[in-house]
């Protein structure tokens, strides 16, 4: 294991408002110079549990939990700090690059960071394309239909793949990528995939489709899965990135990253069946929530659910507004 420069975390705490942090995962009211709120930490009915954005701090005086923003994502998120750094450098797009010895100075740990760093760019250039830009209306468009608006959007930084063959492909090259890299993700497919299209060395893997990034749990993104905003025949409607060192689908629940806390505060998951069910679902106030990959709902998967809620069986059904969800019940 390497470890993380203590430049970076400066930079990280320092991007990090303490109040926006914590204000994500519950509201906080003003009490003069500070904020409160009842602690998340121990049972109380009046708020002990104090925020101070001049020192960037919390404090229960009930329990006597507190310390910085990152003291306060471990213990919420359980875990440790370096994941707790991660996480918060995720959240205000800081890629965390660990320093290494000799000996694990290796292609394989710098092909890592290129890629996350590759993943994290490509995510904003998407999400840019759906908020900002003209080609991204369409997408918009639908979207709201769906019930997502631009607030939702941005929450979960939803993404629009332009339909041109080469439109991200381009973009990258531009930035500095190589194509190795760029295959390596899954973003860019080779000549070899695109029978029919002579003289094209490469071309995107994701064409007219409403982009959602896949995050590990610490909130870095690994993979991208792509709605097709258009029927084509032959075409998926839902496409996913391929597996990739960052990525194995059968590994991975999307929207883990925001309901971890939820999962272990419910000791229950509700299994949604794709990414807009659950984003439905979340931001309605039903948070316990995670999606499979488009796939099965694999053992690994399960296992993942364990460690934040015990399972005893899963059993499928529909919410309100039609959509499916399989609910994973406690044992407690």
């Amino acid at each position: 294991m390497g470890t993380i420069p203590s430049e970076t975390i400066e930079q990280i705490a320092a991007a990090n408002d303490i109040i926006e942090v914590i204000g994500s995962y519950f509201p906080l009211k003003r009490a003069g110079a500070n904020f409160k709120a009842l602690c998340p930490f121990h049972q109380e009915k009046t708020p002990s549990f104090h925020v101070s954005p001049q020192r960037q701090t919390f404090h229960c005086f009930g329990c006597g939990v507190g310390g910085s923003v990152f003291r306060f994502v471990m213990d919420y998120e359980h875990v440790d700090f370096p994941s707790a750094v991660r996480k918060l450098g995720a959240r205000v797009g800081i890629t965390v690059v660990e320093k290494r010895g000799a000996v694990d100075e290796d292609r394989q740990y710098e092909a890592r960071r290129t890629l996350l760093k590759l993943h994290a760019e490509a995510a904003e250039w998407f999400h840019e394309n759906l908020i900002k830009r003209e080609v991204g209306a369409p997408a918009r468009k639908y979207l709201k239909q769906r019930g997502i608006t631009a607030e939702i959007a941005k929450h979960w930084r939803l993404g629009y793949a332009p339909g041109e063959w080469d439109a991200f492909g381009s973009w990258a090259r531009g930035r500095g990528y190589e194509i190795r890299d760029l295959m390596t993700s899954g973003l860019v497919k080779t000549k070899d995939d695109a029978d029919g299209m002579p003289g094209r060395t490469s071309y995107d893997r994701f064409r007219g489709r409403i982009m959602f990034p896949i995050c590990n749990d610490v909130g870095e993104v690994i993979a991208f899965s792509g709605r097709l905003l258009k029927d084509e025949e032959g075409a998926a409607k839902y496409l996913n990135s391929p597996e990739t060192p960052l990525f194995r689908k059968g590994s991975v629940l999307f929207g883990l990253d925001k309901s971890k806390r939820a999962l272990i505060e419910a000791s229950c998951a509700i299994v949604c069946e794709g990414q807009l069910d659950l984003i439905s679902l979340f931001e309605a106030g039903i948070t316990n929530v995670v999606a499979p990959q488009g796939t099965a709902f694999t053992e690994h998967q399960a296992r993942i659910c364990q460690r934040s809620c015990s399972l005893l069986r899963l059993g499928r059904g529909r919410d309100t507004g039609g959509r499916a969800f399989a609910g994973c019940a406690s044992s407690k």
